[in-house]
C-alpha cells in the first residue's frame, strides 16, 4: 500500500466525554484537492482517499476498501472502516467523534501529513 502526503489542518479539540485537546487531523480541501480520511474501527490507523482519481469515482468506501488488509493490525478493512473524524478510535473500547463543518478551511495551523492511501484493489497485469 502506497502513502501520500496531503496537508491537514491540525486542532486540538473534545472527542468524547473526558477527552479534551485530543488532535485531530482535517484535510484542507483546496484548488483541485479533494481529499478525506477513513480510519479503521479496529486499531485506529488513518487512511486518506483521493476523490479526484477517476479509479475511486462512484465507489464507495467498501467498494474502494474491498479485501485491502490493514497494515497496522491486518484486518478486512471493508468490514472496519469508518468516516473520520465522524469516528475517531481514542483507546480499545473507546470511540469519539468530532463534527469538522464549522471549521475554517484555511491553511494557518496546516501541515503536511503522510497517510496510507486507500485505493481500490488494482489486478496485475
Amino acid at each position: 500500500m502506497q502513502k501520500k502526503k496531503i496537508r491537514c489542518l491540525i486542532k486540538y479539540e473534545n472527542v468524547a466525554l473526558d477527552v479534551d485537546n485530543y488532535k485531530v487531523l482535517l484535510p484542507l480541501k483546496s484548488g483541485w484537492s479533494n481529499n478525506s480520511l477513513v480510519t479503521c474501527t479496529n486499531c485506529g490507523e488513518l487512511f486518506v482517499i483521493d476523490w479526484e482519481n477517476p479509479e475511486t469515482e462512484k465507489l464507495s468506501l467498501k467498494q474502494i476498501a474491498g479485501s485491502t488488509l490493514c497494515p497496522s493490525c491486518n484486518v478486512v478493512l471493508s468490514m472496519h472502516l469508518a468516516n473520520y473524524p465522524a469516528t475517531i478510535k481514542i483507546s480499545e473500547n473507546q470511540f469519539g467523534s468530532f463534527d469538522d463543518e464549522s471549521i475554517p478551511n484555511e491553511d494557518e495551523g496546516s501541515e503536511i501529513v503522510e497517510f496510507y492511501e486507500l485505493r481500490p484493489h488494482q489486478k496485475d497485469l
